[in-house]
């Protein structure tokens, strides 16, 4: 027979009850009728909880960016998407957002940017003061002249890569570019980073590897997003415990981890110019050792170390599949590759990087490349800390104004802008010739405001103009071979599954091709 409970302890749980309850019929009231954000259109169980938000990215495998275009199918350019979380699509209304110009500041959302992991980095940095700070000393590193200055360096990597395609040819096998262009932009922006290679160009397997762990670590930014304690309790572990317990993926990220911190202390260690540093141009943490921009709080070893994660990786995956997008529709549109080694061949074959960026058609398709691979493909939210916004259109010959008030999270992703048919056409059509010329210029101007692949304003990607030239340079040299495409499909490199970055099918191992040889002589 069970014993009743003793009515102090029932007291205490009655209370509780009651006051959970009250908790939430006061949070669905607020929610969904007193919050400024209440008539906003969108969906009540969005507005009500994030578990809404959570469902389609974690049930649904990275839907949610999805979910929320067929929102604005139905109730509009604005959407009450969360809680707090308001998405706009409309391209006139991206600079509003990213870009509003001097004395307007936009800091980024903690909430959601606590996914990655890198928090003390420039891409982590919440407030507009801190990323401002941050970023002027890295500037200097990514001025379109400075990253001329590695034309030498380009040049080496593409020599890899045809040493590459020629061995895979005479060997007969199948290549996988998406481990190729992984160990082409890795190498390149290690060595920009810590003034030295691993040579994954010299070990594709290993590229593949780490690659495919890359892959399995972004695979869990959502999980993350909505679960960071999952990630603070694994790093409270010992490491004898938590290593066994982590997927090969998260701890190929650890032991990235350890050699990127292992790069960084050996920078501090040195001092101001290191012996071996005299000899060849500065890195960039040889720099950020020694800028007298930051303070010294600012030079830590774990805020160096997420720069230096951070800087690594995104300089590694994103120039991958914007490479590997373009190069499979290159192989699979033959149009496109004819008209490609047209323009090549109208020019020499020696012209640097920055010359190749200025042929039309070139960047053409490295900027059709972008807008396919549409950059950061989360919402990638920006809040108004002292400002408030309103949001107006027009529809149906009625007139709407909507208040955004100081505080709220707000967003245009890349998926609503990228493929907005009254920018781009037939928006997910590889078309190349959208970028080069218009009967109407104002119509070309606008798709390049529209252009978010880097984002824009301050907190623009600082890499932007070293992921160009290392696009112009690897597909202008693999037009001097023939190739074909190898149990490959468009959903290969589609734009599937939101993982912060796109992320094709489940499943899929990637662009594979065979090397038939150097292009044939009578083309």
């Amino acid at each position: 027979m069970a014993l009743p409970l003793p009515l102090p302890l029932l007291s205490v749980l009655s209370i509780s009850a009651w006051s959970a309850a009250g908790y939430l019929a006061y949070l669905v009231l607020y929610r969904c009728f007193l919050s400024p954000l209440a008539r906003l259109p969108g969906p009540k169980l969005a507005a009500l909880t994030s578990w809404y938000e959570c469902y389609y990215d974690v049930a649904k495998s990275a839907q949610y960016v999805f979910k929320i275009k067929e929102m604005h199918a139905e109730y509009g350019p604005i959407v009450r998407i969360g809680p707090n979380d308001v998405s706009i699509a409309d391209p006139e209304f991206v600079d509003t957002i990213y870009a509003p110009g001097p004395g307007h500041k936009r800091d980024k959302d903690h909430e959601k940017n606590k996914a990655l992991g890198v928090d003390s980095s420039v891409g982590g940095s919440i407030t507009h003061e801190l990323h401002r700070r941050r970023r002027e000393a890295l500037n200097p590193f990514f001025s379109p002249q400075r990253i001329g200055r590695l034309d030498p360096e380009l040049k080496s990597r593409t020599r890899q890569l045809e040493i590459i395609f020629a061995k895979v040819k005479d060997d007969g096998e199948v290549l996988n570019l998406s481990d190729v262009y992984f160990a082409f932009a890795n190498d390149i922006v290690h060595n920009y980073c810590f003034g030295n290679s691993p040579n994954l160009l010299g070990d594709l397997q290993l590229a593949g590897i780490r690659r495919t762990n890359v892959a399995a670590v972004l695979g869990s930014v959502k999980i993350m997003l909505h679960f960071g304690w999952l990630r603070d309790l694994m790093q409270m572990l010992p490491p004898s415990i938590g290593s066994k317990m982590m997927p090969p993926g998260v701890r190929d990220m650890m032991a990235f981890r350890k050699d990127i911190r292992a790069q960084i202390d050996r920078i501090l260690a040195g001092g101001r110019a290191l012996d071996d540093e005299k000899e060849r141009p500065p890195s960039i943490f040889s720099h950020l050792r020694d800028i007298s921009l930051l303070p010294e709080p600012e030079k830590s070893a774990q805020r160096l170390e997420d720069e230096a994660v951070l800087m690594t990786m995104a300089g590694t995956y994103s120039p991958m599949l914007s490479l590997v997008l373009a190069h499979y529709h290159l192989l699979a549109k033959p149009e496109i590759m004819a008209k490609l080694r047209a323009e090549l061949d109208a020019n020499p074959s020696s012209i640097k990087a920055s010359q190749l960026e200025q042929l039309p058609y070139l960047s053409g398709i490295i900027q059709e490349a972008h807008r396919l691979t549409f950059g950061l493909t989360g919402r990638n939210p920006r809040v108004c800390p002292d400002e408030t916004l309103v949001y107006r259109y027009r529809a149906n010959n009625m007139a709407y104004a909507y208040v955004i008030p100081p505080g709220t999270s707000l967003s245009a992703s890349t998926l609503l802008i990228h493929t907005d048919e009254s920018v781009f056409p037939d928006p997910w059509r590889f078309d190349p010739q959208r970028w080069i010329s218009d009967d109407d210029q104002t119509n070309l101007a606008r798709r390049r405001r529209s252009m978010l692949a880097f984002m824009r304003g301050p907190r623009a990607c600082v890499g932007m103009h070293l992921a160009n030239a290392e696009m112009a340079v690897a597909l202008a040299a693999m037009a001097r071979w023939d190739i074909k495409l190898f149990e490959t499909t468009e959903e290969d490199v589609a734009f599937l599954h939101d993982y912060h970055v796109l992320c094709p099918r489940l499943g899929s191992k990637g662009v594979r091709v065979q090397v038939v040889g150097p292009r044939s002589a009578e083309e």
